[in-house]
This record gives structure tokens, sequence and C-alpha cells, in this order.
């Protein structure tokens, strides 16, 4: 529903003239028409010069349908202009183009039921071809050429004219389609066209509001909405001007965002269920069978030689092998979801802490640890020095007959922190520094250099849930630096709960 011009109304048939005027009041809002059936009333009306659309029969008693036309056409240049009539014909259609008439609707059902239609487009036309001739005709072509769409109302909401990008972004083959038509009837949510009427009567703006639109398949597509109130100097009235941008592919991308986010949170909830069956399940029965190996082997004592004391050996070595996969399984299952709250942290103090744990094997393999000023960051603390620990751990075993030398580097890169830990080691493939992060991904066999397997694959995780990464620069032989990035934050910013 909306509201028309005043229309002028010309038909010397009294019916015809009423019937027109009832289909208008059915479709529009308000509906001021002034009718016409003598020479001496369209006079006084032209006189007058009271209206702002003329429909007009084509085949008058008293005139020729199209010498009023041509008569209003000259007064009025500007007038949309329709001709609603029983006559018909190849020259008559021709006339009326010579004379830019806006539509044409003949006198039958159909014609009537459509008028409504067609008032709508000659309104439309009519603006455009005022339009054209204003002084800002170039930056309204330019309009007409954004790839957004662009959207002019009136203060109630009643489209006045569109571009043919957002008539097409509804599905719609023109913008005449739009003209006359409430934009809040295409909201799909009418919680959102409340919101965006009240932001306009509010501040007189409604900024970057996501909408869903219906489209003209009654699909719905995703918006993004930013509207004004201006003045109109022509009418002397105010209007609503808006801007349009399709927002589908980034909602989509929201949608599989938090798909993903919704799975990720299913994995963790699995994962944390996997974590309980390994800490319960599998330790009892390991715990079992480590304690009657340990009986056995009490038991037996000197008992047991040559081959047997070797199967025995194994045994006990396989089972505290064993053991320590299912903590380190279990340390890689708990990273996210036992993790602590992240807090300032002194990345030196934890590198001391560090090294008191490996005092032992830094001092049985003559290993010499340097560093560079390290900074304080936010992290958790604990997992943070779980991260130096295995990569410290590391730089000793993985070095040859060497004595080892590592050294903790740290780069301030504007919104995050670079922390290396370099090497003078064995090397690695640099075809192989992808797999190494990988659980139970190994390089060496057990016997030569011994581990589970996974210490790689946790300081990973690790840096994921700080929202850094990490990875390795390598040659074999040349020695290795593991490169890891913390981002900055403030005590406060994207603090992480276990």
């Amino acid at each position: 529903m909306s509201s028309l011009p005043r229309i002028l109304l010309v038909d010397d048939r009294e019916s015809d003239r009423e019937l027109a005027a009832l289909v208008l009041a059915s479709e529009f809002e308000r509906v001021d028409i002034e009718p016409v059936g003598t020479a001496t009333e369209f006079s006084a009306a032209i006189a007058a010069g009271q209206f702002g659309l003329l429909i007009t029969e084509a085949d008058l008693e008293w005139s020729d349908g199209l010498h009023v036309v041509e008569l209003v056409r000259d007064l009025r240049p500007d007038c949309p202009i329709i001709l609603f009539t029983a006559a018909a014909g190849a020259e008559l259609w021709n006339e009326a183009l010579k004379l830019q008439v806006d539509g044409y609707v003949p006198k039958s059902s159909e014609g009537f039921v459509e008028l409504p239609t067609v008032v709508r487009a000659a309104l439309f036309r009519a603006r455009r071809r005022a339009l054209a001739t204003a002084k800002d005709a170039p930056y309204r072509r330019l309009i007409e050429g954004l790839p957004v769409g662009v959207v002019v109302s009136t203060a109630s909401g009643e489209i006045l004219e569109a571009n043919p990008a957002f008539a097409a972004m509804l599905g719609l083959g023109s913008p005449e389609d739009l003209t006359r038509r409430s934009f809040t009837e295409f909201f799909a949510q009418p919680a959102v066209a409340s919101s965006w009427r009240s932001q306009i009567e509010a501040s007189r703006t409604a900024g970057n509001l996501d909408a869903q639109l219906w489209r003209a398949d009654r699909s719905r597509i995703w918006v993004r909405i930013s509207s004004w109130v201006v003045g109109d100097g022509r009418a002397g009235a105010q209007q609503i001007q808006s801007i349009v941008e399709e927002t589908e592919e980034f909602h989509a991308a929201q949608s599989e965002l938090a798909r993903r986010s919704q799975a990720l949170a299913r994995s963790n909830a699995e994962l944390e269920q996997f974590a309980y069956v390994v800490s319960h399940d599998l330790q009892q029965p390991l715990g079992m069978i480590s304690s009657y190996l340990e009986l056995l082997e009490r038991e037996l004592g000197d008992e047991v030689a040559g081959d047997a004391r070797d199967y025995l050996d194994r045994a006990v070595r396989g089972a505290e092998r064993m053991q320590g996969m299912v903590d380190a399984v279990l340390g890689y299952a708990r990273v996210d979801t036992r993790g602590r709250d992240f807090a300032p942290v002194d990345v030196g103090e934890v590198l001391g802490e560090v090294r008191d744990e490996l005092a032992e094997s830094i001092e049985a393999a003559g290993a010499t640890i340097t560093h560079d000023a390290l900074p304080t960051v936010v992290a958790d603390g604990a997992q943070l020095g779980q991260l130096l620990r295995n990569l410290v751990a590391n730089a000793i075993k993985f070095v040859g007959d060497r004595p080892p030398r590592v050294h903790i580097g740290a780069i301030d890169d504007d919104d995050r922190w670079t922390l290396s830990v370099r090497d003078n080691g064995i090397g690695i493939d640099p075809a192989s520094t992808e797999r190494i992060f990988v659980m139970f991904q190994r390089l060496h066999a057990q016997d030569e250099y011994p581990g589970t397997g996974i210490g790689l694959a946790i300081c990973k995780r690790i840096v994921e849930r700080h929202g850094g990464r990490i990875w390795v620069e390598s040659q074999p032989h040349r020695g290795s630096t593991f490169f890891f990035t913390l981002p900055k934050r403030t005590g406060g910013d994207d603090e992480a709960s276990g």
C-alpha cells in the first residue's frame, strides 16, 4: 500500500471512472482523484494545475484523447501520463510513444487489474525523465552503474527510486518493479524491519544493519543496509536514502564458521571423553600389567636367564613405554580442556624453571644454553613451560656426538612475538618438517632416540591454543631452529579459560 500524487482522471464514461477509482483505492493508501467527464471540467482542471498524474481515455466524445495528452505534455512536461482506453491498434500506440506516454492499459477485466502496476511504472518513468535533465544527472548515471544497491524512499518507506543493482539483487527485471512499494515489505524478518524503522525515527540514520530480504522467487538474501534521512529540495519533503550491499557470501562463511566451531566443540568434548577413557579404562589394566611384571621379576630373581631374561626385560620396557605414551596422549588431549587462564608471564623466568628441571640432562650432555632478552607475554604459564621444555629437551637429545649448543631468541614483530629455539643437532630433512608435528610420527628408531613421538604434536597444540603458529627450519647435519609466535595481548584481551 502506498500514496499517489493527485490524479486527473479524464473519461466521459462515469462508470469507467468509478471503477478505475475503486481499483486504485484498493491498492494504494491515499488516492486523490479529480474526475473529468466534459471539456469544461477539463479546462478548469488544466487551469488549476492541481494534479501530478494524468489517466485519460483516448476516444472521448468531445475530444481526441491524444490532444488531451499533447496539451498536458506541453504544459507539464514531467507529468506521468497513462492511456486507459478501449481503443487499440498500432497507430494509436505509435502516436502515444511520440508523445512520451508512460503507460497504456486496455479497458478489460485484465486491464483494470493491471492498472496499479502500470501506474507504478508510469510514475517511475516520469521521475527518471525528470532526473535525466537535472543538474545532478551525471552523478545519477554513476549511481545507475554502481554494483551495490541504491534505494530512495519516502519518510514512510515507500520506494521512489532504485538502481538496477538493487533490482537484480532481489531477482527483479527492472527497478520499475520496486517503485511505490514499501521498502520494509522486502524484509524477511519483521523484527529487523522494526529495528530499521526505529533507528530511522530515533536518529535519522540506520548504519550497517544486517538483514535478510525477500527475493522475487521467495528465497532470501543477506544484505547490509545503511540508511539516512535527507531533504528533497524539489518536493520539500524528507526522503530516506539507503545503500544495500549483498553479504550472502559473508554470511555463508559465517554459517560455515559457526558450523565448524560447533564441530570443534563436539570434537573437544569427544577428546575430553577420550582422555577420561585413557586415564581410567586404559591406565588401570596397564598398571596391573606393570605390577605383575615387577612381581614376576622379583619372584624369579636370578632364576631367569638367557632368552627368558631378555623377554622379561622387553615386556617391562614395553609396559613403561606404553605408560609414557598413554600419559603423553592424555596431556595432548587436555591442552585445550585443562589449560589455565592467560596471564602475563616472564618468558625468561619460565626458561629458568625449564633449565632447573632439565639440569641433569644438560649436565650429562655438556649442553650450553643461551638466550636473548626475553619478553613478558600473556599466556598460560604452565603450557609455555611445557612448550619450552619439549623444544629444549629435543635440542639436547637430537645432537649426535657434539656438545649441544641451544639458543633461545625473541623478535618483536609488531602485533606478536616470534620466539625461537636454535640447536646444532642432527637436523631434519626439509621434506619431513610438517610430519614431525603429527602424533606418533617419528623420524628415528626407538632404540636410536627414545621417546613417545608426541612431544612436538603437543607443542603445536599449545601454540595454536595461544593463537600462534609453529614451524621449523632445518637441514640435515646443520642443526634446527624451531619458531613459534605468540600474539601480543593485554591482560584482559582474548583470555582463554581451561
